[in-house]
Order: structure tokens, then sequence, then C-alpha cells
């Protein structure tokens, strides 16, 4: 996430790096959450382009209260109406030139959960209190108030950027092992003060000075996920600081399914076989191949249009079969084997026999809409 602060200047520095942004790739929303958070005169005005960059759109602060003669104050269902569904609390700026207390930020998270809106919780320690050894007090008095307003499952809508304050705009940044031990004492917390689940699950950012240039090895640590950015979010740049914050893909062993358990709606569908019938080109289909494989509860027709395919489609051979597509041929399944699919000789073979009795491919299905 990105706060700007009370910048930039003027509307047209704020579209103009906007337009800047918009020449980096384009990231994968499903993979990362952004957010970038304007001074209130800009928020509306931004919403838009902003959010078509995939970056939402975050209040600075919120009210404490409701609507009503709270002079200057924007109400957290206010800003729910406007279709701005983040609002940062609890910034050490609010805190110790506004004199927010914690109980104040408190009262803020529970407005904004009440309204709808999902919450960036700020909390850091000042340097004297570093020096003193009092980070993980600090940071802790400041959790309490919140946890006591908020329900263990309203966690998930509550995102905790711990933002040391003597690394904020200074230059000077936390170690990365520095960064992971406070942030990982601050989920040992939440684990004795709420609930192992929820520590496990929520996600807390890290903030003080951060640049594309140190992020990549602050973002490698395990309770690190991800960065509440100042200065840098009002660079170009802060799309460099996205891309290199963005998980990378686990990768995990596939699932394999038996030949019972097809039916159309099935999507990369997996299978251990041996092949039943040779491969032969298929009727009226030019350039389609077909054959019949089949596992301990039945049979089912493969088709493909690689030639050396079917050089694997042996009567007896152990196949593999991975992220086929599941098709429907004039009411009849097959398993259709494309370019995103993997098809191979098994590693090895497969003691199991096959039940030729039950022929997947043979009963006719009538596909009616949902």
């Amino acid at each position: 996430g990105g706060n700007w602060k009370c910048n930039p200047k003027t509307l047209e520095e704020a579209t103009k790096l906007l337009a800047e942004w918009k020449n980096y790739p384009s990231f994968d929303r499903r993979k990362i959450d952004v957010f970038a958070c304007p001074m209130l005169p800009h928020l509306m005005k931004v919403k838009v382009p902003m959010e078509r960059l995939g970056v939402s759109v975050c209040a600075q602060n919120c009210s404490k209260t409701g609507e009503g003669a709270f002079t200057g104050e924007v109400s957290c269902a206010q800003l729910r109406d406007s279709r701005v569904n983040w609002t940062m609390v609890g910034h050490s700026e609010r805190r110790t030139k506004y004199g927010e207390t914690d109980e104040d930020v408190a009262a803020k998270v529970e407005q904004a959960l009440a309204a709808g809106l999902k919450v960036v919780l700020a909390i850091g320690e000042l340097l004297e209190e570093r020096e003193a050894g009092k980070t993980n007090e600090i940071n802790e008095r400041m959790l309490k108030p919140v946890i006591a307003k908020v329900k263990a499952e309203d966690w998930g809508k509550i995102v905790i950027a711990y933002e040391p304050v003597w690394a904020i705009g200074t230059g000077k940044v936390a170690t990365p092992d520095q960064a992971e031990e406070t942030q990982a004492a601050i989920r040992a917390f939440m684990a004795k003060a709420v609930s192992e689940e929820v520590a496990e699950k929520v996600r807390i950012q890290y903030g003080g000075s951060v640049t594309p240039d140190n992020c990549a090895e602050l973002i490698k640590k395990p309770n690190i996920d991800g960065f509440l950015v100042g200065g840098a979010s009002l660079k170009s740049s802060f799309m460099e600081i996205v891309a290199k914050s963005i998980p990378p893909i686990p990768l995990k062993k596939p699932k394999f399914s038996k030949l019972e358990d097809l039916d159309p709606s099935k999507k990369g569908f997996n299978v251990m076989v041996k092949c039943t019938k040779a491969a032969v080109q298929a009727d009226g289909a030019d350039g389609v191949y077909e054959a019949q494989v089949g596992d301990s509860t039945g049979v089912c027709t493969i088709s493909f249009r690689n030639k050396e395919l079917a050089d694997l489609c042996k009567v007896g051979d152990s196949l593999r079969i991975q992220n086929s597509a599941v098709r429907m041929v004039k009411g009849f399944i097959r398993l259709s084997i494309d370019k995103w699919s993997a098809f191979k000789p098994a590693d090895e073979p497969h003691s199991f026999e096959v039940n030729s009795k039950n022929d997947v491919s043979s009963t006719e299905y009538e596909l009616v809409e949902s």
C-alpha cells in the first residue's frame, strides 16, 4: 500500500503520477492487494483511474464518531457510501502530531468495520522506545484496545501495518532481521491474545523507508506480508515495489482422480490409466486421433491432434494424464489432450486391473443450463 500523506500539491501532479504507473506492466490482482491513500480532496478524483490500474483507494483517516455536529470529520459510513472500501487508522503522525490515543484508534477501527470498510491499522514505536527495549511492549499496548473491540472473524478485514516511527521518512530502515523479529513477535502476541488461527492468517505489513532497492530482501521474511510505503509511493517506481512483493506461485503435487469421477463440469482432470485400445484416426474428424484408456473404475475415450501421442497409446501401457479437458462430443464425454495437457508414460507400471465394464464415454448426457 502507498500512503501519499499531504501530497502531492496539485491534482494535476496526482493524475500525472497515475499516468506514470500505467506505463508499468499490470499485475495479477488475484495474487496481491494494492491500495493507495490519496489526500481527501483528491480521493474521489483519482479513484476511478486508480482502480483501473488495480489499485484500491484508501482513506488516510476516518472519524471515531458517526454523522452529525463534528466539524472537519468524515464518517466511515460516508466513506462507504462514496464507494471507498479501505481506511487507514492509527498512523504515527495522527498519534504523535494530533494526539490520537490507542482508544481513539480502537474506536475508529470499530466504526470502520461496522460500516463495512477494510482497515489498515498502523502501529509502531518511537526511537527512544526501541532503544529502551520497549518495542514489543508498545506494539502490544496499541493492539490491546483494538483486540477488545474486534471479533475474531473480523480480523480478515484488518491489515496490521508495523511502522517503526524512527524509520518513517528518515532514510533509515529496519534490517530484514529486525523487521522480521518484531513482526514475528506481533504475530505471536495475536496468537496469545486472539487465536492461533487469526495470528496465522492476519496480514502484517512493514513500513518505514521502503524502496524498490530494499523491498525484495524484506519480503523474503516469513512474517512480512507486504508494505506500507510512504515517499516511494509518490514515484512511478512504486510499481516496482508492487511487482517485487507478489508472492511466487507455490508448487504442489497434482492430485489424481478416478475415471468414475468424470463429469462435464470437470476442468483440469488428472488420472492414472492404462491404454485399452490403441490410437486410431477418428471418423469424420480430420487430424483427430482417439484411443481408449482405463483404470480400476472404468474406461474412457481420449482424443488428441498430436500424432506423436499415438505412439504412446499401446495396449497395456501405463500412462499419466494431467490437466486434460473434459469435452462433450455429440452428448458423450471425451478426455481431450490439448497443448495445456501433460500426457506421458507413468513412472512405473500400474498394478490395478482395468474395469472395462464401465465405459464412461458410452453414457449420453444432455447439457441443461442451470
